[in-house]
């Protein structure tokens, strides 16, 4: 009797671990399959389902008044999808113009675009119809209703997405974030269906300049009617507000439509050029000298009619025999520059050429911007010291000089200007009070009596300096008949003024300098730039 329990016990033990095992292969074929059915069908949606992504709205840029510089255009374009038969593709058309180069055999088998650039009206139309197949896509554009006057400085926004200028390196300010649109697509992955799912996009912040569109209008104007009158190449023109350290203007040509596809991009040579000046730099020297006490400014040198340097002989168009340091900078009188920089030195020739930013990063955020170039060595010849100290040897951006400028207006206070108008301007003491004093006296000798009396405006007093270089040729040095000519000044010499910054380049005429060329452009600029801005007459 106990034998036989035994084998019962066993018998029900085996029986017990046979339905286990039963019970867990069904559970794990169910579980598969149940598993492999959602991954399929998972994956037979991944095959049916693509995604879109949907371009933000980018930011506008603004001038300082709030005129658009740069503005994005919503337009709404018509599509066909996959299924749309030909009977209501007939009505389409006679709802709205569409194309007769279109055409449908039975369906559509691919999402077609049918019109572009829907008005409100037939987008209204459309929606009334409430047919299926159909789509209202949004397309994005650019425009730029200053159009060639300032295409160098704001640069633009295409197929390639941000090119150039402020839209390229404020781009990830302007680009906002990208959304997304959910739909069905059939075997071959054409769209069939309206969106099923929509991610909204973040919309670009709007960014404002510190640039007057109407300034602007007149700095790009008149340089534009200033290199035809003298069939000259290119030029550059910056306007400054020294008080406030803004930028008002930065104008270079040759520019381009930066609304027509077919553009072709054009350098900002404000910006990203960097050359010899000339004489425009004396008065940066002439002030470190009467800042270190070298020479008073009021009282005269003896300026011999031959400077000889090693193998170079310095001489002046005409003999002055005694001119004082003021005079110098009025008549730029090159062997007296030279006289000033021998006597300033190298040491200190070329830190005061650092204090004023020259070789450094400009304040401002665009691509590519120069930094300017002096080829520093650690003793120099006295012809090479003499060089530097009438603006060779040392290359320099429009935008460096036009900033270096400011300080004499700026009591000798170098500003950072700023292109954005919620930056801070930084700034830093680089000469005295005294010598950016006498540096003003020097600047309004040249309009008054020197080589810049065309610069002159009625009604206004003003200050500055005159440049003529020859322009080097890659590999072939100096070029005897291709000039650059520039005139940089201050206006009023009040409180409150402005710095402008004029060049002209390869004028084809036989008139050549700064004094003939630029200073003109100069009172052109400066007397419409004061007469809107308000500026009351101080002369």
């Amino acid at each position: 009797m106990k034998k036989i329990n035994f084998l019962n016990w066993r018998l029900i033990l085996i029986c017990t671990c046979l339905v286990f095992s039963i019970i867990a292969v069904s559970y794990k074929v169910i579980s598969v399959q149940i598993e492999d059915s959602l991954f399929l069908k998972n994956e037979g949606k991944k095959r049916y389902i693509k995604y879109r992504t949907i371009n933000p709205v980018r930011g506008t840029i603004y001038d300082r008044n709030n005129t658009p510089l740069a503005v994005s255009i919503i337009n709404y374009d018509l599509y066909a999808l996959s299924g749309l038969n030909t009977n209501r593709f007939l009505k389409l058309k006679d709802a709205i113009s569409i194309q007769d180069e279109i055409l449908i055999d039975g369906s559509f088998s691919k999402k077609t675009l049918l019109k572009k650039g829907l008005t409100l009206d037939e987008q209204k139309t459309i929606n009334e119809l409430h047919f299926n197949n159909i789509e209202i896509e949004i397309r994005h554009s650019r425009h730029y209703p200053l159009g060639d006057q300032i295409a160098p400085l704001i640069g633009f926004y295409g197929k390639d997405r941000a090119q150039e200028g402020i839209e390229k390196s404020y781009d990830s300010v302007l680009s906002g974030k990208n959304g997304k649109q959910k739909y069905y697509t059939n075997a071959k992955q054409k769209i069939i269906s309206k969106p099923i799912e929509v991610i909204k996009t973040i919309q670009g912040q709007d960014i404002q300049l510190t640039i007057d569109s109407t300034i602007q209008f007149y700095a790009y104007k008149y340089l534009v009617e200033a290199i035809s009158n003298n069939k000259a190449k290119a030029g550059t023109v910056l306007v400054f507000d020294n008080k406030n350290g803004e930028i008002l203007a930065i104008a270079s040509y040759p520019s381009y439509n930066p609304n027509n596809p077919n553009r072709e991009i054009q350098k900002n040579r404000a910006l990203i050029e960097a050359y010899e000046l000339g004489s425009v730099l004396k008065p940066i020297v002439f002030s470190k000298a009467i800042d270190k006490k070298i020479f008073s400014p009021d009282k005269h040198i003896e300026i011999p009619r031959r400077l000889e340097l090693g193998n170079t002989i310095i001489t002046d168009p005409k003999i002055y025999e005694k001119l004082t340091p003021k005079e110098i900078v009025a008549y730029s009188s090159q062997v007296g520059a030279s006289k000033i920089a021998l006597k300033l030195g190298y040491e200190d020739l070329k830190n005061n050429y650092y204090s004023f930013g020259f070789t450094k990063p400009i304040s401002i955020n665009f691509p590519s911007a120069a930094f300017g170039l002096m080829n520093a060595k650690e003793t120099v010849s006295d012809r090479e010291l003499a060089s530097l100290g009438y603006g060779y040897g040392l290359k320099v951006s429009p935008f460096q000089l036009t900033a270096a400028y400011s300080t004499f207006a700026n009591n000798g206070i170098r500003k950072e200007f700023k292109l954005l108008m919620n930056d801070e301007v930084t700034s830093q003491r680089v000469i005295s009070e005294s010598s950016a004093r006498h540096t003003l006296e020097a600047l309004q000798k040249v309009v008054k009596i020197g080589t810049g009396k065309k610069a002159d405006i009625v009604g206004f007093t003003e200050g500055g300096k005159t440049g003529t270089v020859h322009r080097t040729v890659s590999g072939a040095g100096y070029a005897d008949d291709l000039y650059r000519a520039s005139f940089v000044g201050i206006t009023p010499l009040s409180e409150d003024s402005l710095t402008i910054f004029v060049s002209i380049e390869d004028p084809g005429l036989n008139a050549y300098s700064g004094g003939m060329i630029a200073a003109p452009l100069f009172a052109e600029i400066a007397e419409s730039s004061l007469n809107y801005l308000g500026f009351i007459e101080d002369e």
